[in-house]
């Protein structure tokens, strides 16, 4: 990439973590120890504890150009404009505490992994 202009756009913001569920109903019972009257005793599962928050989502990045092979790359003469990152996601703990995803990055390359 030679004598260009590369202009990117604004990182989209991450997801906000869902709420929690309730746990399910315990299944059906199997049979059970032998009494000493020969009948069988059958236990139904307990229900399922409540789940936890989804996680915040990682805000979205701004990258200007995306290579394999930096090795290879030029940017000579090259004026990148970038939007600005994305902004974590909030989400909240088992104890109702606020907890932020990460942010986004705004960066002229990036090296992706092979």
């Amino acid at each position: 990439m030679r004598d260009s202009e590369i202009e990117t756009s604004d990182g989209g913001p991450g997801g906000d973590g869902g709420e929690a569920q309730r746990g399910g109903r315990g299944g059906r019972g199997a049979p059970g120890g032998v009494l000493e009257d020969r009948s069988a005793c059958l236990c139904n599962g307990g229900d399922g504890g409540e789940g936890g928050y989804g996680g915040p989502g990682r805000g979205g990045d701004s990258i200007g150009i995306a290579c394999l092979d930096e090795d290879r790359l030029t940017t000579l003469g090259v004026a990148f404009t970038l939007g600005p990152p994305g902004k974590g996601a909030i989400s909240w703990d088992q104890e109702g505490k606020m907890i932020s995803g990460e942010d986004g990055v705004a960066v002229e390359t990036l090296r992706l992994p092979e």
